[in-house]
């Protein structure tokens, strides 16, 4: 599903964090509920457990909410990186799920950004492309943020290549 998002500042990235944990806790509290182990698995690969991140309403398998909900809250904590460094860039564009487009971009053109959450930021060579989509685009400003277990927050200099600055982003109990 496309979702492209405007946000102008951190008040507008934590209601959508919020979202992201009200759908997690909803999913949650199905399972709980739920007494058969196969039946849990079953629905939880195929429907009926889950919902979409950001409408706790709209059904989804936990699956691709699991995988959509980090790849989300990555985007949120990467837009906040941004506002901390280029609040005059703001607002910036989230463009999620399969919008076209860089992750992230300024509206005005000046940076553009992509990001991931990943068990390791090299699985699936998922870094490297990033950074080769980024560094084609016109944008003077250009970033790769990932989020992934066991790297300490902040800028990645081993890892930046043209022009693209890297940074891991906080992951568990960052909200």
């Amino acid at each position: 599903m496309r979702k492209t998002i405007s946000v102008t500042d951190k008040v507008e990235v934590t209601a959508l964090k919020r979202l992201v944990m009200d759908s997690i806790d909803k999913s949650v509290e199905q399972i709980h509920t739920e007494r058969d182990a196969y039946g849990l698995f079953s629905k939880m690969k195929f429907g009926g457990v889950g919902f979409d991140p950001l409408d706790s309403e709209r059904e989804l398998n936990v699956i691709e909410q699991i995988n959509q909900s980090f790849t989300y809250l990555a985007s949120f904590h990467a837009v906040e990186v941004l506002f901390k460094y280029h609040p005059e860039l703001a607002p910036y564009t989230l463009n999620l799920g399969t919008a076209p487009g860089s992750d992230i971009e300024s509206n005005c053109g000046t940076l553009a950004a992509e990001v991931f959450a990943s068990v390791t930021p090299n699985n699936n060579q998922k870094l490297k492309k990033d950074i080769d989509k980024v560094a084609a685009t016109d944008a003077q400003l250009k970033y790769a943020f990932f989020m992934c277990p066991n790297f300490e927050y902040g800028r990645q200099a081993k890892f930046e290549r043209d022009g693209v600055m890297v940074w891991a982003l906080e992951g568990e109990n960052a909200l």
